[in-house]
């Protein structure tokens, strides 16, 4: 009765541990464990396998273009501010010059809609070197920025690496804004994609390239994603395992895409942050998960 009483309570603590795993590891296995399923099933060891992410809340607290307050205090001023503070747009000047931005910008969002806010903070940049903008982001992650990226998902990020799965980044912010955290995440710049504007002979232009990776151009940006890695290496399949975000209105319809395919053995996983009871279209499709850590510099 002893040995059975012992291995009760063993028993017990095993199932409390399980249960309090965090959702990083548990994420981290089905995905891998997916990978392993597929290559089983299909014998193709050679295949490519994606995970596609949000940035802005999802991969780093708070918004990289916007900046973060909290309790009305500045944590960290955004990239379109500290841009025009460094005289990178022809529009508003490094004096006063982001107050009337974002006066500009949040009407714009109020009365429009992110379908033309969101562009316009590349737009206010036209004239500017598409090389300095980068840099300039690649200077501010280095010092600031990646002290604020989630630590959770930095964990996942590299243990699906090391399983066989690349991960790319789709954001609502700049491009060039969004780059800049490439050494950060180790994730190649080209696998980090956001809005564009057309580059003529170096420089920024108002002139958007579609899609606008927002809400179902996001969607479109994975299927585009997809379809441009199979024409590079058409000897290998692609299949894409996982996506994240954190809004139904803005990540919803791509992770939605990557959650219902049919892969040839075990299911991919759309994985959302946060706990807001999910819209008709997407109730009981998702992962509902909770960052393990805030921030890898916290």
């Amino acid at each position: 009765m002893k040995c059975l009483a012992v291995l009760s309570v063993a028993l017990s603590i095993l199932t409390l541990a399980r249960a309090e795993e965090p959702d990083d590891s548990r994420i981290i296995s089905r995905i891998l464990q997916t990978r392993a399923a597929i290559v089983q099933s299909t014998g193709d060891t050679n295949a490519l396998f994606l995970a596609f992410w949000d940035f802005d809340g999802t991969t780093m607290k708070g918004d990289c273009s916007e900046g973060l307050r909290e309790d009305g205090k500045m944590i960290y001023a955004g990239l379109a501010q500290i841009a025009i503070e460094h005289g990178l747009s022809e529009i508003y000047p490094r004096e006063g010059g982001f107050e009337k931005f974002w006066n500009d910008y949040t009407n714009m969002d109020t009365r429009v809609g992110h379908w033309l806010a969101y562009p316009f903070i590349p737009q206010m940049l036209r004239g500017a070197k598409a090389g300095d903008v980068l840099q300039l982001s690649r200077d501010y992650f280095a010092g600031t920025l990646s002290n604020y990226l989630r630590a959770s998902s930095v964990r996942i990020i590299r243990e699906i690496e090391r399983g066989g799965v690349q991960s790319h980044i789709i954001s609502a912010s700049p491009e060039l804004f969004v780059q800049g955290v490439s050494a950060s995440l180790a994730i190649p710049t080209n696998h980090i994609h956001g809005i564009q504007v057309r580059v003529r002979d170096g420089r920024l232009t108002e002139e958007i390239v579609y899609p606008v990776t927002w809400n179902i151009g996001k969607r479109q940006k994975v299927q585009e994603i997809v379809a441009q890695t199979q024409r590079e290496q058409p000897a290998k399949s692609v299949f894409v395992l996982a996506g994240f975000g954190d809004s139904y209105h803005t990540d919803g319809p791509f992770l939605k895409y990557i959650a219902t395919q049919n892969l040839p053995a075990g299911q991919a996983i759309g994985v959302f942050y946060d706990n807001t009871n999910a819209p008709a279209e997407y109730r009981g499709l998702f992962y509902q998960a909770s960052h393990s850590a805030t921030v890898s510099g916290k």
